[in-house]
């Protein structure tokens, strides 16, 4: 095992490393930077991996994210999906399937018959020879969680409101069950291409979207219960959760998720009081200073969360969601060297 490859599994494990490691979230710059178009990026597993190899090495990361966009799962569940030329592929508004018919109609999903998972998973498969060539830890998202996948096939307005109408809830946790086990499955699909980790994102879990209420009928049990059979698997994984969770963060501690990768909009010192010691920070500095502010602004933002664990173990360091395309280069070179000095 080489070097940085042992230096991330251990800081995911939430030893006191000798520097914190590092990792972008950065498949739409990495395209950007390479020449590639979204629509060049998500149906080519050569681009895939030439954008995310080579921004890997101009950066002097430590890890590689691969990622593609929300959607990924979703068109493999036969949603109505946008695939626009320029920007990341992303379901439809509104969706064509009753919430009532959802779960039967996703039961029986193949996910390998679908030809954008195969194209990833190939990538996947060829980033880890590279990664374990040029010691370099390879993560592979396996797309989103059982609540996020659901909301974006019933459509998030109808998702939304459908949380709040007690005639649905049956309805909606039969569409949860089926929906975890294609999370679930993905997993493993993602974890047998020999990735070092596996993540995926619930994003509309977060405060900023769902109420802690809700959070605690709909997404906790699930969220415990992926981590229990994650676990038994052997697969390393971590949560990713947008906007807001200070008012669930003792929740997402007893869900036993080893990582979670979290927004700025978390209070970073809060988080450290209450979790350090019992799950992994994956995170968070502000995705949007790296496109509107400068070296110095985001040298600063990322020292004041680095320096908070340095010494102390628990952090990964990462933006606390995806990098915009429009990604200052400058701004990720200040960030990357925030985590040695």
């Amino acid at each position: 095992m080489g070097e940085r490859i042992d230096l991330v599994r251990r800081a995911f494990a939430g030893e006191i490393v000798e520097r914190i490691p590092v990792m972008a979230h950065n498949f739409l710059m990495a395209a950007e930077e390479a020449g590639y178009t979204q629509k060049e990026f998500r149906e080519s597993p050569d681009v895939m991996v030439k954008a995310m190899t080579e921004a890997t090495m101009k950066y002097n990361l430590d890890c590689v994210l691969l990622d593609v966009d929300t959607a990924l799962l979703a068109s493999a569940c036969g949603a109505d999906v946008i695939y626009p030329d320029d920007i990341a592929a992303v379901a439809n508004g509104e969706q064509p399937i009753p919430l009532a018919e959802l779960p039967d109609k996703v039961k029986a999903v193949d996910l390998l018959a679908s030809p954008r998972v195969r194209h990833y998973l190939e990538a996947a498969e060829r980033l880890v020879a590279w990664g374990n060539e040029n010691d370099r830890f390879i993560r592979i998202n396996a797309d989103q969680g059982p609540f996020s996948l659901a909301c974006i096939l019933t459509g998030m307005d109808v998702f939304m409101m459908d949380l709040l109408d007690e005639e649905c809830e049956e309805d909606i946790n039969r569409l949860l069950d089926v929906t975890y086990e294609v999370c679930l499955k993905m997993h493993e699909l993602c974890f047998a291409t020999g990735a070092h980790m596996t993540s995926y994102g619930n994003s509309s879990e977060g405060c900023s979207v769902i109420s802690p209420e809700l959070f605690r009928q709909f997404c906790k049990q699930r969220e415990t219960r992926l981590a229990t059979d994650l676990k038994a698997r052997g697969i390393p994984f971590l949560c990713h959760i947008c906007g807001n969770v200070n008012p669930i963060l003792p929740d997402l501690i007893e869900t036993g998720c080893p990582a979670y990768e979290l927004d700025w909009e978390t209070d970073v010192h809060r988080l450290f009081e209450l979790a350090h010691g019992k799950f992994t920070l994956s995170g968070n500095v502000d995705p949007t200073l790296f496109v509107t502010g400068s070296p110095k602004d985001v040298y600063a933002a990322t020292r004041k969360v680095c320096d908070i664990f340095r010494g102390k173990g628990g952090l990964v360091l990462c933006s606390g969601c995806a990098l915009g395309p429009q990604t200052k280069s400058e701004n990720l070179q200040a960030f990357v060297r925030a985590a040695y000095y």
